[in-house]
Parts: structure tokens; C-alpha cells; sequence
């Protein structure tokens, strides 16, 4: 095929290609599609109600020439800093966009597809430059889309964490100023420059889904190529590593100046525990998920990851596991994600080994101890004791995973002659090559045993009429929801203000509330109306699932409420 007819036939290959991962993201989450407007892709236990309520904030602010970040409406009536939503933009974007064309559980439910679709088309990118094999890349990449973890934090309402793509793209590019195959010609100064440029580009962004991706996935990856380019004593590729490093760090400094005294100044982020809990356990890569539709009635699948469906899930699979060692065996290039895949599969055990979901005890001179793993080290330092969830880093441990497969599956060759007459635009229909049934075969059997959920858990968006009908009124000056104290309670209570739209007592931009805990309990427990009047409650809503008795102490001080259902009850404060 000539060059400029293929170059024109490219950006359609590769779209082709997404639409492949996007039915496959489609497939692995069903039946979301048929409930797409309507529901919410996950656990009500998760965190999409919050994510929801920041996507509606962006389209509100915008609508009512509001502050994007600025958060007026949450904390009455001081409003709260929300400058923590600016060190995130990928988690909100393009969901923000899309709220203004179709319902927010939909602009929500397709922004995780659109990323869980990219995250398979990146892998793919990556591992055919690797290969030079488009069968093996097209598997690495439903693989790494398919990710137990991929699935388990798409269920915890982790959209952020969901954008994965740049990873693959950044450790491309390092490879490639690494001096690894994946360079075309590392002499050429014009291919140098691209290359630098595109791995600051991609360091700076795999953190803006996640900030803490920064920690999950950069630094490891980046530790393990810097690491081996000092064992093989190449300078001047380490340098170029470094000054990426450096370039891309300053950068996300730069862009994060404004969120660090909203992180390291609050114990909303440096209190926060969880670290042997969100931790992967031992087994967990061997352990498949305990809702799958199968491998879920085994016992031992609940006795390793317990209730930790989401943060503990790393299983790589029968058909992952046979191709990776094809690949170290027949493949140096492969040996060195083998290191990779090591070093985040230790990382995600957590500073304590866990096997069964349970810390291993051990004896030292009469004395009860744990066995402590290399995390342990760093756990407590500035910075590392934001990240409290270990287990996240398995994101690294599936590309690593993916990309030996692909390497496996690249020894099953298809000449390049049959190659390029099944991808030529004027041939006629080929012959099913052998290379592409077996694919199929691997794909399916992939899908079927990453599954994590069949099918997958979603909940209602619904709103009740009566919590939009207060928009509508001007008494209303600000919502009371009891219990504040409770984490789904408040996340709840961050969804019903996308139907009311009125300023909130308490309300959070993530993790817990920075209004004073000791007035909203003097709130909460007298139920004072000379205080509820001064702090400006008008209404008051009962989440009666978190609290099964607050609704008729409630009802003893404000009378009765003037809507109630199974889930809420909601009250007027008399003058």
C-alpha cells in the first residue's frame, strides 16, 4: 500500500479499533447500556452520587456565571474551598460537557465507557509498538481494558482512577528515550525532541484523572527504567528519564500550587487511614472475583479478597499468565515488564502481608509481630500518606500483565506478506487466517474470566419530585441532611442538591465534611429551632437507611414531614 493512501487509511484503523474496545466496554458492564439515563454504574456504597454532584457543579457554575471551583452552595453560609476539583480535571471531563446535552447519570455512565474504551485502544498503541504485531496488541489491550481492577474500581464509582490511558503512552515514550526497541532511531535529534516532549506531555497528564496516580503508577514505572539504566551504565538515556522526570514534576507542581495546602492542611487526606485494608492480599493474583458468575460460589475466592471487590482485585488470569511466560521464556524485552509486573504486584501488598484478608502473624522473641513488606518504609512520609490504598497499584500490574501477553502472542506470527493483503483497501475478502480464531477464542476466554460482576451492580438515580420542587422556592435559604456524620448519607445528600439546588449545611468536595463536626452535632442532636433558624435551615432531610431512629426525633421537634417515602423524609423548620 502506498505511504500517503495509508496514512489516510490510518486514523480510521485506529477508530475502528476503539469502537472494538468500546463494545467490549460495553459487554463487560452489562446491562448498563439498558439502564443508561436511569441508573448508576456500581455500588450505591460507591463513590459515583459525589462524582455526580461535582459533574452537575461544573454545568451549574457555568449556566449561573458561578466559580468553576469555589463551592458557595456547600457549607452555608460560608461556601467551602473546592480546590481540590482542580487538581483532577480528567476525572470530571468530558462528563461536565456532556451534562449538557443528556441526563447526569448518562453524562457519568458514558464518560466511564469512553475512558475504559481509550484505556484498551492505548494498550493496544503501546503494545503493537512493542511487537510490531497488531493480533497481539488488539489482546493486550481488551486485557488491560478488562483488568479486575479496571472493573472493581469502575464498581466503586472511581471514575478518575478510571483514566488510565496516558499510562500506556507515557511508558511508550520512555522506552523510547530509554534507547529501547520501541525508538525508531535514537540518533536522530528530531526523534529524540518528539519523544521527550511526548513523555513530559504524557507524565503530566496520568495524574489528572487521579492526582495520586503521581504515586501509583508514574513513580514505579519510572523508578524500574532508571534502575536498569544504571545497571547497564547508559548515561545519557538516564538523563533523559531524569530530565523528564524533573520537567514533568515542576510542571505538576506548577499546575498543583493551589491544591497542596487543601491536601497536606487537612485531615480530611492526611488522617485518613486504610492502608493494610485497601491493600491486595497475597493471593489476590490467582484469585478471581468473588461476584463472578462461575469462580464466585468457590469459598476460597471470599476468604482472599473478603468484601474488597474494589480495591483488592489483581487477578491476571489463566490466558494472561500462559502467554506471560511464553514471553519471558522466548522474549528478553518481555523480562524486563516481568520486573515491572514484580515490583507493582509487591507495592500492592501494602506494608503488611495479608493472606486471606488477614495480616500474618508472627513470633519474634516471644513477642507478636507482622510481616512488614518494602511499602511499610515510605508509608508514613509526607506526600506517600495520601496514598492509602496500596492496592491501586495493580493499574501498573495489569499493563505490565497486558503487555507480556502481547509479547506471548506475538510468537504466533502472521507473515507480514498476509498481513498487509488483509489490511489493503482495494483486496478481496481474505481468508480467516488461523492467528485470528484463535484471538477470538483468547479474547473470549479473557473477558469471561476477568469478569468481576454478571451482571454488573448498578442503583437508581431517582429523585423524588418533592426534593425538586424546592428549586422552585425562594423561603428556602439552606438543607439540613441528618445524619451528617454518615459517609453514604452525605454522599447521598451531594446528589439530591442537583434536584434542589439549594445551599447545604454541611456537604464535602471528598471525604468528609470541612464544617465544624461540633456544630453540626449541636445541630443534629437538639434540633433547636432558635439554632436552625440562625444557621439558616429551612429544610431538613432524613436519609432514614443510615439511621433507622433520627426520623421520629426529627418529627418530635418539627412535626410531621411534609414528604416521606421508604428512603427519605423531609421536613419544613417552623419560624
Amino acid at each position: 500500500m502506498p505511504f500517503k493512501q495509508w496514512a489516510a487509511r490510518l486514523p480510521r484503523v485506529h477508530l475502528t479499533i476503539y469502537l472494538f474496545y468500546l463494545a467490549a466496554a460495553v459487554l463487560i458492564t452489562w446491562p448498563l447500556v439498558t439502564v443508561f439515563s436511569t441508573h448508576f454504574a456500581g455500588y450505591p456504597f460507591g463513590d459515583a452520587h459525589e462524582m455526580t454532584r461535582h459533574i452537575w457543579w461544573f454545568k451549574y457554575a457555568l449556566q449561573h456565571g458561578l466559580p468553576l471551583i469555589d463551592q458557595p452552595l456547600l457549607g452555608y453560609p460560608d461556601g467551602m474551598p473546592g480546590v481540590i476539583l482542580w487538581s483532577d480535571p480528567l476525572q470530571f471531563f468530558p462528563a461536565w460537557l456532556l451534562a449538557f446535552v443528556m441526563p447526569l447519570p448518562a453524562a457519568y455512565n458514558l464518560q466511564a465507557l469512553l475512558n475504559l474504551a481509550l484505556n484498551g485502544w492505548a494498550a493496544y498503541y503501546l503494545i503493537w509498538k512493542l511487537t510490531d504485531h497488531r493480533p497481539a496488541a488488539l489482546l493486550g489491550g481488551v486485557i488491560f481494558l478488562a483488568a479486575p481492577t479496571m472493573q472493581g474500581h469502575l464498581a466503586g464509582g472511581h471514575g478518575g482512577l478510571l483514566v488510565q490511558w496516558p499510562l500506556p503512552l507515557l511508558a511508550l515514550q520512555l522506552l523510547a528515550i530509554s534507547g529501547q526497541p520501541s525508538a525508531q532511531n535514537t540518533r536522530n535529534l528530531s526523534i529524540i525532541t518528539r519523544h521527550l516532549l511526548l513523555a513530559t506531555l504524557f507524565f503530566f497528564l496520568t495524574p489528572l484523572g487521579h492526582t495520586l496516580q503521581l504515586i501509583y503508577a508514574v513513580m514505579p514505572l519510572v523508578g524500574v527504567i532508571s534502575l536498569t539504566l544504571i545497571v547497564q551504565r547508559k548515561w545519557i538515556p538516564l538523563a533523559r528519564v531524569i530530565g523528564v522526570s524533573i520537567t514533568g514534576t515542576i510542571l505538576l507542581a506548577l499546575f498543583l500550587l493551589p491544591v497542596f495546602s487543601a491536601t497536606f492542611g487537612t485531615s480530611a487526606y492526611t488522617d485518613e487511614g486504610g492502608g493494610v485494608t485497601y491493600s491486595a492480599d497475597l493471593l489476590s493474583i490467582v484469585t478471581p472475583s468473588f461476584e463472578h458468575p462461575i469462580f464466585g460460589q468457590w469459598d476460597y475466592t471470599h476468604r482472599v479478597l473478603g468484601i474488597n471487590n474494589v480495591e483488592g482485585s489483581s487477578y491476571v488470569g489463566l490466558v494472561a499468565a500462559v502467554l506471560g511466560v511464553i514471553a519471558v521464556w522466548k522474549n528478553r524485552a518481555a523480562r524486563w515488564w516481568l520486573l515491572v509486573a514484580v515490583v507493582a504486584y509487591w507495592l500492592s501488598l501494602g506494608p503488611l502481608l495479608k493472606v486471606f484478608d488477614a495480616p500474618i502473624q508472627a513470633v519474634v522473641d516471644g513477642v507478636e509481630t507482622y510481616i512488614t513488606l518494602p511499602w511499610a518504609a515510605v508509608y508514613h512520609l509526607p506526600g506517600f500518606n495520601l496514598a492509602r490504598t496500596p492496592g491501586r497499584f495493580n493499574f501498573l500490574l495489569a499493563l505490565a500483565v497486558a503487555v507480556l501477553a502481547g509479547y506471548g502472542f506475538s510468537k504466533f506470527k502472521v507473515p507480514t506478506s498476509e498481513f498487509r493483503v488483509q489490511n489493503h483497501i482495494d483486496s478481496q475478502k481474505p481468508k480467516l487466517s488461523i492467528q485470528y480464531l484463535i484471538l477470538s477464542i483468547l479474547i473470549m476466554l479473557t473477558l469471561f474470566e476477568y469478569q468481576s460482576f454478571w451482571p454488573l451492580p448498578t442503583y437508581s438515580a431517582a429523585i423524588p419530585g418533592a426534593v425538586g420542587a424546592l428549586a422552585e422556592r425562594e423561603d428556602v435559604r439552606a438543607v439540613f441532611n441528618l445524619p451528617w456524620d454518615n459517609v453514604l448519607a452525605a454522599k447521598d445528600a451531594l446528589w439530591l442538591q442537583t434536584a434542589h439546588e439549594k445551599p447545604m449545611i454541611a456537604g464535602q468536595v471528598t471525604r468528609k465534611t470541612p464544617v465544624s463536626p461540633a456544630k453540626l452535632n449541636i445541630l443534629q442532636n437538639t434540633l433547636d429551632l432558635g439554632l436552625l433558624n440562625g444557621a439558616g435551615v429551612d429544610v431538613v432531610i432524613v436519609h432514614k437507611a443510615y439511621d433507622a431512629t433520627l426520623t421520629e426525633q426529627v418529627r418530635a421537634k418539627l412535626g410531621e414531614p411534609f414528604y416521606e417515602d421508604a428512603q427519605l423524609a423531609l421536613f419544613e423548620v417552623p419560624d
